[in-house]
């Protein structure tokens, strides 16, 4: 019988959303008779109800990663003394920074790395503390990547990035963003235009655009932000001062099934200053939703499809964003028939295609 390999999984943030639909997608991938799986994250994870019984999971206290170390590589070495075959399967630069520290305290112990953002992220910051902690991170990325034994980069474009440092061990795989590929139907607008944001309310994420955009925008319109976040009582409160009589704005914290709103909705929006390869983009042009995203460095032009799937608005710009979705509205028939070149396009973004690339390099160790 062949013997179970130990799969460790590190995810600091494992909540519903991009990152943890992904590892969740990977984890129902995995077969159970091959994989002994554990998961390591900080704080509450949201997916631990759906875990088959034999996950083991670590919710460490909600702290620094850094301050959790100690806790962590004594969790590895339990883990690891059961096993021949160890692999540390790390999410996002500074869990794979940890993971691949942790090479220099347990032999025989392979670390797979997966970037789920553009590294341009560690260059952009929003307050001395966190231009402090970015210059660290990625002074540590830039030198230590390349002891890594494979770098899992979600988008061409960050695969690029990577390359600049560590050239022998990056491949790209889209994120497991949708199922199945939905066939083309064509969006009906019947009296008003229904606008979709989905996503983290943090500074990063740029929500602010959108709701600044508002008062610049000549059509009627409802839009959905789903979401939750640092971010949200201050968002809240300045949709008030924004919003004319032609837009309703409804904020609804984050939930599971987005079914609904992708159905009775027009255009999804993300306003990010960065991304990845953002899954609620994909799920958007699955659903026959043409795209405006920001201009900005990550995966939003190659998810676009070369501005086939959706527009650009220059970032930090609401009035760019409302001139760009109101160009969008008036065209909008001509706009949505591009999308019936999207199953060409989506195979890349199944869970099958997506989860079985993660495995073929998984099974190299």
């Amino acid at each position: 019988m062949k013997e179970k390999k130990n799969l460790i999984i590190l995810l600091p943030n494992f909540k519903f959303g991009g990152a943890g639909n992904s590892v969740f997608s990977l984890i129902n991938h995995l077969k159970k008779n091959e994989f002994s799986i554990t998961v390591i994250c900080i704080g509450i994870c949201d997916y631990k109800a759906l875990f088959n019984k034999k996950v083991k999971l670590f919710e460490l206290e909600n702290k620094s990663l850094l301050f959790l170390f100690p806790k962590i590589i004594s969790i590895v070495r339990k883990l690891k003394n059961n096993y021949k075959t160890n692999i540390i399967y790390s999410n996002h630069h500074y869990a794979n920074i940890y993971s691949i520290i942790l090479k220099i305290f347990f032999k025989n112990l392979k670390i797979i790395g997966v970037e789920r953002t553009c590294i341009y992220e560690l260059s952009k910051y929003f307050s001395l503390k966190d231009f402090t902690k970015k210059k660290i991170i990625k002074f540590l990325i830039t030198n230590i990547y390349k002891f890594s034994d494979h770098i899992i980069s979600n988008t061409i474009y960050t695969k690029k990035e990577i390359n600049k440092f560590s050239k022998k061990n990056v491949t790209q795989i889209y994120s497991p963003s949708i199922t199945k590929i939905k066939k083309f139907r064509k969006k009906k607008i019947i009296s008003k235009v229904n606008l979709l944001w989905i996503g983290r309310l943090s500074k990063e994420k740029g929500c602010e655009d959108l709701i600044r955009s508002t008062k610049y925008i000549n059509f009627k319109t409802n839009i959905y932000i789903l979401g939750d976040g640092i971010e949200y009582s201050y968002l809240k409160k300045l949709k008030d001062k924004y919003l004319k009589k032609n837009v309703n704005l409804y904020f609804k914290k984050y939930i599971k099934k987005t079914d609904s709103f992708f159905a009775k909705s027009h255009v999804l929006i993300n306003t990010s200053f960065f991304e990845g390869s953002n899954n609620s983009i994909i799920q958007g042009i699955n659903n026959n939703l043409f795209i405006l995203a920001s201009d900005v460095p990550g995966g939003n032009k190659e998810l676009l499809n070369n501005k086939e799937f959706g527009l650009l608005y220059e970032k930090n710009n609401p009035y760019d964003l409302a001139m760009k979705l109101n160009i969008i509205i008036k065209k909008y028939d001509q706009y949505q028939l591009k999308l019936k070149s999207k199953e060409k396009f989506l195979p890349y973004f199944t869970e099958n295609l997506s989860n079985k690339k993660t495995l073929e390099i998984i099974n190299k160790f």
